[in-house]
């Protein structure tokens, strides 16, 4: 991704500019440009994105603009719902769609498209998944809809298929996972020089071969993550040598797509106490080349 950022704090000698023209001025982007920027969600002061152009900031303030030249329009894709009613909404994520809002943009996310499409309606992620990975995503659509004491409890299920450069033997990766010390981009491990690291469980085991018909031929695994962090099931695949089919930051197969899907999801009705089973077919893994 073609991202640049910047970060400075406001001078005495810049009180009294508008914020389009304080972009413009310490990142020489075009006033058109940096205005565009400002619609899109990119500019932070005081670690809140704001859009007004003409606002004006006081010296002392810290500002941060961020562009990404890859972003294009704002997607406008269809999504598959998997379940909905009058509490939740489970759709199928794309992927290479964000969760949520980055740095760069509010308007090119899943949550940013649903809440075009559904004008007006509450709408509250209740997980995330990477930009590259598909699959089970579960959105409140009422304030006491909340799962937040689920995935602390981690008492919800999840299911991942994966596919991978070779065989795997069913096995659990049972290590920590922190942030690797002055890695650029920013990476994760279970070894080396970790920043913050804390307890990561994942399950792994082969695919049957009858499992998911159709499948483009490869090596597939299922991955039944037991905790929730940052790059977990990526990291861990990586740990064990058989990195995710293209995750080029953890040095998988060169690919079009990231082969990472959110296939299952078991919860507990956070309103009726129901449990559901939420499945979202791995579509994109069918057919194709090896």
């Amino acid at each position: 991704m073609a991202t640049r950022t910047w970060k400075f704090i406001v001078d005495p000698a810049e009180e009294g500019l508008r914020l389009d023209q304080l972009v413009a001025s310490r990142t020489g982007l075009s006033r058109r440009k940096a205005r565009e920027v400002l619609m899109l969600g990119g500019v932070q002061v005081a670690r809140a994105r704001v859009k007004v152009a003409g606002r004006v900031v006081r010296p002392g303030v810290e500002v941060r603009v961020s562009v990404d030249d890859a972003l294009g329009d704002p997607p406008d894709a269809d999504v598959p719902v998997l379940y909905e009613d009058d509490f939740l909404l489970v759709v199928d994520k794309p992927g290479g769609m964000a969760s949520q809002g980055t740095q760069a943009s509010d308007r090119h996310d899943l949550l940013a498209l649903l809440q075009r499409r559904r004008p007006g309606q509450f709408l509250a992620l209740q997980h995330r998944l990477d930009q590259g990975t598909s699959g089970v995503i579960v959105l409140a659509k009422h304030p006491g809809a909340h799962l937040g004491s689920q995935f602390q409890a981690r008492t919800l299920e999840k299911t991942y298929l994966a596919r991978v450069p070779r065989h795997v033997e069913p096995v659990t990766v049972d290590l920590p996972i922190g942030r690797l010390r002055g890695a650029t981009p920013a990476r994760f491990g279970c070894t080396g020089d970790l920043l913050e690291p804390r307890p990561s469980r994942t399950d792994f085991r082969p695919l049957a071969p009858d499992e998911v018909p159709g499948l483009a031929p490869g090596f597939y695994v299922v991955a039944t993550p037991h905790t929730g962090r940052t790059h977990q099931i990526r990291v861990h695949l990586f740990h064990l040598g058989a990195p995710v089919w293209g995750d080029n930051l953890y040095g998988g197969v060169p690919a079009d797509q990231l082969w990472l899907h959110a296939w299952k999801l078991s919860l507990e009705h956070p309103v009726t106490g129901v449990r559901l089973d939420l499945v979202a077919p791995p579509l994109r893994f069918l057919g194709g080349p090896a």
